[in-house]
């Protein structure tokens, strides 16, 4: 039961954790807008771009680090087994959980770049820690310009709505490795029909 009790404060501690990044990337995206992603009086309630997929980013982080997906998920899952060890060391976490929590990050991205150090990751690869930084966000930038342009493409936006969300894009705070996934680029109006 002790164990258990342990697995889940780690767990829970880490979930939020993560909730508290993408609370914090979604908040300054929006910008104190109170309707949020497409703001009041757009048709929907919500709008804007919605965060990419842990895959997706990853693959698109992996093309701007000039290194292949397999190596940057490799950095990714040992950096979350490293972080899964330093708590068993710490005592905060039973090793027999320890196994479990590895399985757990080496069969789902998104919880393995959750726990794993963006530190950690950087080594692992190899680089330092603000290029990971800056090539997330620039990955991040690049599939929020794609999601742009298919929906110009789509014809659920205007050239002048396209350009000015990217625009947007381009003087947003985007967040770099430990950003979460739903980066919010809302920009507090546009389309609601963007998803």
């Amino acid at each position: 039961m002790k164990d258990l009790l342990k697995r889940s404060s780690l767990i829970a501690a880490l979930a939020l954790t993560a909730l508290l990044a993408v609370s914090v990337a979604t908040a300054s995206a929006h910008r104190g807008d109170p309707g949020g992603p497409g703001g009041p009086g757009v048709p929907g309630g919500k709008g804007g771009l919605r965060g990419a997929s842990a895959s997706a980013l990853v693959t698109e982080a992996a093309k701007q680090l000039d290194v292949t997906r397999a190596k940057l998920v490799d950095a990714i899952e040992k950096a979350a087994a490293t972080r899964i060890d330093e708590a068993v060391e710490d005592g905060d976490l039973d090793a027999g959980d320890a196994a479990d929590l590895k399985e757990e990050a080496a069969d789902h991205l998104r919880f393995a770049m959750d726990i794993s150090r963006t530190r950690t990751v950087a080594a692992n690869l190899g680089v330092a820690t603000a290029k990971l930084n800056t090539e997330f966000r620039d990955a991040r930038r690049a599939l929020a310009t794609a999601r742009i342009n298919d929906a110009l493409a789509d014809g659920d936006i205007d050239a002048d709505e396209a350009a000015e969300l990217k625009d947007e894009l381009a003087d947003a705070d985007v967040p770099g490795y430990k950003g979460g996934f739903g980066f919010g680029f809302g920009f507090g109006h546009g389309p609601s029909r963007l998803r």
